[in-house]
């Protein structure tokens, strides 16, 4: 008899790659797996969680505090948790299975410093993660697992405020990104975390009306959680050297929070 599973895809910039103070917890979750690309593998999901790949799809190496980190962002496609600390993904996915009891196969496919447009129309980067994605879901069928759902959640926009890129803007390259998504993937829904604060003027509103209106909008998109400028105005949450960025504290609040959310949403 086959096994069901869930596949969460997990993409966006910085805070989704993990830029967090610290590893607060590195204890497996239950029920729950982590797709490795370059060694085509299922481990167990903990912290810290992620693959450094470069370009032409080779092991490339970690975010460390004295990384060149240009040199960084010019030689890889997806990071890992910069440093191995904590990332959102695990506690994630532990709200989630408490929610709805099913096994779930992350897929990290994240890298900081990008905008929405280094993620679309056949980029690079949208390639690795579609093609890492692909190689999953290969993977989960030979294994004996009958798919289930595939989710995709998106944390991103802090460098497109930066960029003063406009809310229908944004909004348009969303829904570019989602159909590329379903064409490619199936996925059964596009997760936002909505993003925080950190231009800390209207050029982030411009970022969160966007997020905003396409999860109103279209019962394709949902809004997984509302939370993160809230947080990102709280010193408790955030990442004490790095400006915009949350701490271990933060980013478990978001995973818990938003993983809850699609949880419920999907039973």
């Amino acid at each position: 008899m086959m096994k069901d599973i869930d596949i969460l895809i997990f993409s966006g910039q910085s805070n989704m790659q993990g830029q967090s103070d610290m590893l607060s917890d590195c204890a497996c979750v239950e029920n729950a797996y982590e797709f490795k690309f370059i060694d085509n593998c299922f481990v167990p999901l903990k912290n810290p969680i992620g693959e450094n790949i470069r370009y032409d799809k080779t092991a490339g190496y970690a975010v460390m505090p004295d990384t060149d980190i240009p040199k960084w962002l010019d030689e890889h496609v997806l990071g890992a948790s910069c440093y191995g600390n904590t990332n959102l993904v695990p506690e994630f996915c532990r709200s989630y299975i408490k929610e709805t009891g099913r096994t779930v196969l992350a897929v990290h496919c994240a890298k900081g410093s990008t905008i929405i447009s280094s993620w679309i129309n056949s980029s690079p980067m949208y390639n690795m993660l579609t093609e890492k994605a692909l190689a999953a879901i290969k993977l989960a069928q030979e294994s004996g697992y009958n798919i289930k759902h595939i989710f995709f959640i998106w944390l991103q926009g802090e460098s497109d405020a930066i960029c003063g890129v406009k809310k229908d803007e944004y909004k348009e390259r969303l829904y570019s990104l989602y159909n590329s998504l379903k064409s490619d993937l199936d996925i059964s829904k596009f997760g936002i975390i909505k993003v925080g604060h950190f231009t800390h003027d209207e050029k982030d509103l411009e970022i969160m009306s966007a997020q905003e209106e396409v999860c109103d909008e279209d019962n394709n998109f949902v809004m997984l959680t509302d939370i993160a400028p809230q947080l990102s105005l709280d010193p408790d949450y955030l990442h004490p050297y790095i400006a915009g960025h949350y701490n271990a504290k933060g980013l478990e609040r978001l995973g818990s929070e938003a993983g809850k959310m699609l949880g419920k949403s999907s039973v």
